[in-house]
């Protein structure tokens, strides 16, 4: 990965914009195999990782909860479920509000999995972003937000729904 980002001392007229787009896209994937790579000490992908964390804060959740706060989609998560039951990490119980309702929970030793894998995430990202100062964080956070808006508008605009 020889390819060089835009430098602050480039104009906006001179940034290669898709050169740029390449260079985020392809530190994404570094940060996300990097991420991924650091959860398995915990036995977890990230996609594990992050549905018992909506089982953790939320309690027990309807399988349809899961994909706007994971981002994933409904076939991935059933199949992520499925093998977080399998080992013991999660369970479908019916609700008890509705008898017909199937809801995901978060089983003592999912909740043990999660602890050990939130503690190991935490360092890695603490990690990971270390070199940014409290200034450069923010203005991160804040271009991150600019480009996905920015992004979501030009999808709906040209009449794609986003999912959901």
């Amino acid at each position: 990965m020889d390819r060089k980002p835009a430098t602050n001392k480039a104009s906006a007229e001179t940034v290669d914009k898709v050169e740029l787009w390449r260079s985020a896209a392809d530190s994404w994937k570094r940060i996300k195999v990097a991420a991924e790579t650091n959860l398995m000490r915990a036995e977890l992908t990230v996609a594990e990782y992050r549905i018992l964390r909506v089982l953790k804060e939320h309690g027990s959740s309807p399988m349809n909860r899961f994909c706007p706060e994971t981002m994933l989609s409904q076939p991935t998560i059933t199949g992520i479920v499925d093998k977080l039951e399998q080992r013991g990490l999660a369970e479908r119980v019916r609700s008890k509000e509705d008898r017909r309702e199937v809801l995901i929970a978060i089983t003592p030793k999912g909740s043990a999995a999660y602890a050990k894998g939130e503690e190991i995430h935490t360092r890695f990202v603490e990690k990971a972003l270390s070199g940014l100062k409290p200034g450069e964080l923010t203005q991160l956070v804040s271009l991150l937000e600019n480009v996905a808006d920015a992004s979501d508008l030009m999808i709906k605009e040209q009449g794609i729904a986003l999912p959901e």
